[in-house]
């Protein structure tokens, strides 16, 4: 039985521990490092489905891992939980629909001894919901729901990773244009459905941060980029004003979603952007290199010199590339 969920993923700092450079060892807190795969449902040696794509715990902290002097403050939203889906492409062209939230989780103490940190340090970890399935809504709030049991107070009534095998296992995937799939992780109700084959793609993303970043002129240019296959960069920042690269035009984006607790960032807004652009090209496909989100260490692929679509946070420099092919 094909199932909603294929994987439940962590991912953050491993024992074996090197630098975005491939350096080994910890080389202080102002460095970034490559995460690695720390645990996952179903286990190693199953055989349900696939392995996971091995690059996922590049993809879902794209920036590497970053260490901190502390972890959440409520005064501060800098330290907030953050909330973000990546669309991963293999080599069929299919799609792996990822759900991720990164937060600061303290260190472990064989680690921090291992390599002679500081005590009391914290670093990026990030929990994952993997499927086939492009529900972006289903998966945010299955994976909001696992998290709030993994640090509420009251914690869970079962095992947690009974809850999340529970989750993982046991959600059958809907049949297409029939009734809606039910399930609930603990006391929360959720439904899941899939529209008939022959209507239109199912998108349950939506079109707004595209139609807000852009004025209508700008939005036709890049409609007309994507349709003749030109390279595609959308960059964007926190800080400041986002903005896309199509070639050589650049266009001025400008929204931004923020939760309360849990929020989103920009990693949001390049993948929803990027997908919004292959639903609008429909009946169409974009059959080209995609990645909504590029991982910072492999910034040089925007020098290749095939057409391509690529979502990359304007913090990466890229003065040393040429983006000319």
């Amino acid at each position: 039985m094909a199932r909603i969920f294929e994987y439940f993923i962590v991912c953050g700092i491993g024992p074996e521990i090197r630098t975005l450079d491939e350096d080994k060892g910890f080389h202080g807190m102002r460095y970034r490092y490559l995460p690695s795969l720390l645990d996952q449902y179903p286990p190693l040696n199953h055989s349900l489905y696939p392995p996971a794509p091995p690059q996922l715990p590049t993809c879902v902290l794209p920036a590497g891992v970053e260490f901190y002097a502390s972890g959440f403050d409520r005064k501060d939203p800098s330290t907030y939980p953050r909330t973000y889906p990546i669309v991963l492409t293999e080599g069929d062209g299919s799609k792996i629909y990822v759900s991720c939230i990164a937060f600061r989780d303290p260190v472990d103490g064989d680690i921090v001894e291992a390599y002679r940190m500081p005590s009391n340090i914290y670093a990026d970890k990030c929990i994952c919901l993997v499927s086939r399935l492009p529900s972006f809504q289903v998966l945010r709030n299955a994976l909001e729901e696992i998290f709030a049991l993994c640090f509420s107070p009251n914690g869970s009534c079962k095992p947690l990773w009974d809850v999340i095998a529970c989750t993982v296992s046991n959600v059958p995937l809907p049949t297409p244009g029939k009734d809606r799939v039910l399930f609930a992780i603990e006391s929360c109700l959720m439904s899941v459905e899939a529209p008939p084959k022959d209507g239109l793609p199912h998108a349950d993303i939506s079109f707004q941060p595209l139609v807000q970043c852009l004025d209508v002129d700008n939005l036709l240019k890049l409609f007309t980029a994507v349709l003749l296959e030109r390279r595609i960069l959308l960059r964007s920042n926190k800080q400041v004003p986002v903005f896309l690269f199509a070639d050589h035009n650049f266009f001025r984006l400008g929204q931004e979603f923020e939760g309360y607790i849990i929020k989103g960032d920009i990693y949001s807004l390049l993948t929803l952007v990027s997908e919004a652009l292959c639903h609008l090209i429909y009946p169409f496909r974009w059959q080209h290199v995609y990645i909504p989100l590029l991982f910072f260490s492999g910034v040089d692929y925007i020098d290749a010199p095939t057409p391509y679509m690529m979502g990359l946070h304007s913090g990466v420099d890229t003065t040393g590339l040429s983006m000319d092919g």
